[in-house]
């Protein structure tokens, strides 16, 4: 059978679309997937997504800007023993939907089932799990399908710098600074972060391709954008789109 390359982005929270898109796919063990980042907040089951491909070594992940506060929420968390709301990284990441996965991470503990003293025991050393998986994330991957370059990133990279010498910022939050610059030819750029509607001249969330340096493709599908938006996945062996809508589940 022969080994298929697919590309998605932004999941928020979303499994229940995620599980539908592997099996619309035909997802098998020979395959491999590349998730752009931000698989939590906003959505309801940020935890099942993390429990779901952590399993998985044929599913990669790349580090976004929602994992990047949400690590840093659990370091403020594991430093004070409580999602203390008065600590700035806690607010930005609550601010920016984390609240939703907070509650997918009491309900996976079933908080309400124990004594609050047991509870933060067990929460302090599932926390702890989470935090070393979610700081062992990479910034970025390059992979070569069908002899193309591609740099897998969530919000894209300072294109007047190496890949080797990106700030963190950078790779996690840019926008326009990015996908408005012509950067290296010589390879493809897939990113996410930023809804393809903010990207596409017919405001569509379909996946959208840089028409004047070729060389950027943006698959944000605009999950976390209320009740529109879509979940894109792209192989890159054939070029194949494969779209979800949000509510169409």
């Amino acid at each position: 059978m022969s080994k298929n390359i697919y590309v998605l982005s932004d999941l928020h929270g979303h499994f229940d679309i995620f599980i539908q898109m592997l099996k619309k796919i035909n997802f098998n063990d020979d395959d491999e997937l590349y998730i752009l980042g931000d698989c939590c907040d906003r959505g309801p089951d940020s935890l099942k997504i993390y429990m779901y491909i952590k399993k998985l070594k044929n599913i990669h992940l790349i580090k976004g800007n929602h994992e990047y506060m949400m690590q840093e929420a659990l370091s403020c968390n594991l430093e004070n023993d409580d999602f203390d709301y008065s600590m700035n990284v806690v607010k930005l990441w609550i601010a920016n939907g984390g609240d939703k996965t907070i509650n997918s991470i009491n309900d996976y503990l079933e908080k309400d089932t124990m004594k609050y003293e047991d509870y933060c025991i067990i929460r302090r050393e599932f926390l702890k799990r989470v935090y070393e998986y979610l700081k062992s994330l990479p910034n970025y991957l390059e992979i070569s399908v069908n002899e193309q370059n591609y740099v897998l990133v969530h919000a894209g990279i300072d294109v007047r710098k190496p890949l080797n010498q990106q700030v963190e910022n950078d790779l996690l939050w840019i926008r326009e600074k990015f996908y408005l610059q012509r950067g290296d030819l010589t390879k493809i750029y897939i990113f996410g972060h930023t809804p393809t509607v903010l990207l596409n001249d017919d405001f569509s969330f379909d996946i959208w391709f840089d028409t004047i340096n070729h060389n950027k493709i943006g698959i944000d599908g605009g999950l976390a954008c209320g009740t529109v938006g879509q979940l894109n996945c792209l192989c890159l062996n054939d070029g194949k789109i494969t779209v979800i809508e949000k509510n169409s589940i």
